[in-house]
């Protein structure tokens, strides 16, 4: 932890979620606020697993929340779900990730075997359904609480902030581009002239793009229970993502092995600020599954897994963001 203790004349910081309940009840807008705060939420995705993060959003929506945030800041699914949430469409984004998510349109493995990428998220942009409608990406386009996609510049093997995007096309490119895993997820995404893949390569719960984007305050939705750590693929599926990633670049291999340890590194950041407030700004709060949550896979299929993640997601989030303790 970075931040400099507070001065003990200084009143207790309020928690995030206290200060996003005051400012739907004094009917606070995005770009005219005067409480001199700037709240960030940050989304984990994780492929599949990204449907508790969704989970989660849906909540924060139905208590009316949206509106009290400044910036949304996610990487890969998180940054998906973020998009959803702008759009006023994060519960229906929950409820397709155990229904037509599962589809083998979206998610299938045989397609490497013919040359082809395993998983089409351009798919589900085009998606749209009697809940999640076409229309969504205007609104996510048109709602003054900035997106923020995390993606992985393949030349300079640097995490990027994607933002600003002001057209469909830049932000689905962006979209694409932070999503983009390596091997089973396609070739590199081209946005404004630069080539990016999966930013949860080396940040997948961007806390630093949201400081550096003058956040304040900090609301992180995590979508493994604790206790998970996170895994690597081992076997054939390990060596085919180290062989691709050397072919791109060289030095992305080294992000990926380091992947692991520099998740637990961020983790244990964001536990230590969330449990000492009186060292912030920024003060923090993370929304996790408890230990013995459901877990699920980067490529989970299973509806009722699935469905049993997002459950145990909103139960720990309601309590937070209701204000009922937890």
């Amino acid at each position: 932890m970075s931040a400099l203790p507070r001065d003990r004349d200084e009143p207790a910081p309020a928690p995030v979620t206290e200060l996003l309940r005051a400012r739907r009840a004094a009917g606070s807008r995005p770009l005219e606020r005067d409480d001199g705060a700037r709240v960030a939420l940050i989304v984990e995705g994780g492929g599949m697993r990204g449907v508790v993060s969704a989970a989660m959003a849906a909540v924060l929506e139905r208590e009316g929340l949206t509106d009290a945030l400044d910036l949304v800041v996610g990487t890969s699914a998180g940054a998906l779900n973020g998009a959803a949430l702008l759009a006023g469409a994060a519960g229906p984004c929950a409820d397709a990730y155990a229904a037509d998510f599962t589809s083998r349109r979206f998610i299938n493995l045989a397609r490497l075997a013919v040359g082809r990428p395993a998983i089409d998220v351009a798919w589900t942009l085009e998606y749209a359904s009697a809940t999640l409608d076409e229309d969504r990406h205007r609104r996510t386009l048109s709602n003054p609480i900035e997106l923020h996609c995390v993606a992985v510049d393949v030349d300079t093997c640097e995490a990027v902030d994607l933002t600003g995007m002001s057209t469909r096309e830049t932000l689905y490119s962006a979209l694409l581009a932070s999503t983009r895993l390596p091997y089973v997820g396609g070739d590199p995404v081209e946005h404004e002239g630069r080539r990016y893949i999966d930013g949860g390569l080396i940040d997948p719960i961007p806390l630093g793009p949201a400081l550096a984007a003058g956040a304040t305050h900090v609301l992180v939705f995590q979508t493994r229970p604790l206790g998970v750590p996170r895994s690597s693929p081992g076997g054939l599926a390990d060596r085919l993502i180290v062989r691709r990633l050397h072919a791109l670049n060289p030095p992305l291999v080294d992000l990926y092995r380091g992947r692991i340890a520099d998740y637990e590194r961020v983790t244990a950041d964001l536990a230590a600020r969330a449990a000492a407030p009186e060292c912030g700004p920024p003060w923090v709060e993370v929304v996790r599954p408890p230990r013995g949550a459901p877990t699920v896979s980067q490529l989970e299929r299973d509806p009722a897994r699935l469905r049993a993640a997002a459950e145990a997601a909103v139960a720990c989030a309601e309590p937070r963001l209701a204000g009922r303790g937890g």
